[in-house]
């Protein structure tokens, strides 16, 4: 095992509570494993290593945790090897062309949330830049093999990805604005990781024969998601019934005195999402939302089958997530989703975006809220099932260009069920009006930006 600081840990030979007849052996093992060079990530789907017995011997054997076995998919346990080694070698590479001033100004950049969807990229750059402060010699090598092993997907490319020529084009000293279209253009929604031209034959055979090794066919087949399909972190209230006045006298009704207040009239209080959620939210009885006539509305998706194996990024065997979301392209209209603009609109719930909802999340790929809209679906069809190339598993990757034609004519199922649909709230992009419920008076609040 590798800790934090680089130190090496030999997993097995520990001496201590050994019997004495073994400690010597045991000693000097851990003693050769400790000083040996980290050369591989170790990775196996065998559920025991060792031979626990051979005909009257019993031998030395261990029996892993589930966690360290590993779970074949499109690539076997070699051959995922291979491409750790190679991750390696990439990043390793890259540390040596990207200076760590080449990597603050690209962060300088990236942070100012003036360059298309920069937040994906603001993770992946901040950990190649962390790399450059690690130790040098073995324990720094030892620091980069946690890191490949650790490291979320896509970030051990970032010559191939979109940062590379971010990198080029700040080393070539472009002026602000060239760098800003060159990104953005890389950066459409419609552009970005989508296939160019229509599969080949070859492709469409070679992903029928991942499709079937992996067993996912059932996982292509999306439903619009409903209100029991997402984890919200808050829902309304229940309304307290009314409380009864007790006594021989309660039936009456008293004259309208001090305890009758009528609600003062104010303009809308202009706040930032995170104070919001923080200082406004929590007393919240109802919350509401003024529906603009043209905006981000969004809708999330989830697999038909329950049972369907995990095809996209955060979903995993061991912390399953199958859903997804979609939105249009520069938004929508208010009508195309059963919404009434210049109204105000009942919030159900409010929910992170799916692939923030698990243990490792991941923000790179959207970091915000979806605010559930009471009636919001869209009526749209025609436009396929939303399996977009970005949000699958890296190991089928190599099927993305079949898949996404399949998911361009594939029907979304559940239109009549839909209930999880609303309005997308992010990072960068976080203005609304809104309106909330406390007592019996209603306030205003414009959402200027996320912090």
């Amino acid at each position: 095992m590798i800790a934090d600081d680089g130190t090496t840990i030999p997993a097995m030979w520990n001496p201590d509570g050994v019997p004495e007849f073994y400690r010597a052996a045991f000693a000097a093992m851990y003693a050769r494993v400790k000083k040996a060079r980290v050369t591989s990530i170790f990775l196996t789907k065998q559920t025991t290593w060792g031979n626990p017995v051979t005909g009257d011997w019993s031998h030395i054997s261990v029996q892993p945790p589930a966690s360290l076995v590993y779970r074949e998919g499109a690539l076997t346990a070699g051959q995922a090897m291979a491409a750790a080694k190679e991750n390696f070698r990439t990043v390793a590479t890259a540390l040596t062309e990207f200076k760590p001033v080449m990597l603050d100004e690209a962060l300088r950049l990236l942070q100012a949330a003036t360059l298309a969807r920069s937040e994906k990229f603001i993770g992946p750059v901040k950990w190649l830049r962390a790399l450059h402060d690690r130790p040098k010699g073995k324990l720094g090598e030892n620091i980069l093999w946690l890191a490949i092993a650790t490291a979320p997907e896509g970030y051990c490319h970032p010559k191939a990805s979109v940062i590379g020529p971010l990198l080029d084009d700040i080393i070539a000293g472009l002026p602000f604005a060239e760098i800003k279209a060159r990104f953005d253009a890389k950066m459409h929604p419609l552009a970005y990781q989508r296939p160019r031209a229509a599969p080949t034959a070859g492709n469409i055979r070679a992903a029928e024969e991942l499709v079937a090794k992996l067993g996912i066919a059932p996982s292509l087949e999306r439903r619009f998601a409903r209100l029991d399909d997402i984890r919200a972190t808050w829902l309304p209230p229940a309304r307290r019934e009314a409380i009864k006045a007790g006594g021989v006298f309660g039936h009456i009704k008293p004259k309208d005195g001090a305890d009758t207040v009528r609600p003062v009239n104010m303009p809308s209080i202009t706040m930032t999402w995170d104070k919001f959620v923080r200082t406004i939210l929590p007393d919240a009885q109802q919350l509401e939302i003024h529906v603009p006539y043209r905006g981000r509305f969004i809708a999330m998706t989830t697999a038909v089958h329950a049972d369907a194996p995990p095809i996209l990024k955060w979903d995993r065997e061991d912390e399953r997530n199958p859903v997804a979301w979609y939105c249009y392209n520069n938004g929508s209209e208010a009508s195309q989703w059963r919404l009434t603009a210049a109204t105000w609109a009942k919030v159900n719930a409010i929910t992170p975006f799916p692939n923030l909802w698990v243990a490792r999340p991941m923000p790179f790929l959207s970091d915000g809220v979806i605010l559930v809209i009471d009636g919001a679906a869209d009526i749209r069809t025609g436009q396929g099932n939303a399996l977009f190339p970005e949000c699958l598993r890296e190991d089928i990757h190599g099927a993305r260009s079949v898949i996404e034609a399949y998911s361009r004519s594939a029907p979304m199922e559940g239109q009549d069920q839909a209930s999880a649909c609303g309005y997308d709230i992010r990072k960068g992009a976080a203005d609304c009006l809104l309106r909330t419920l406390a007592g019996t008076s209603w306030t205003t609040y414009r959402i200027d930006r996320w912090d």
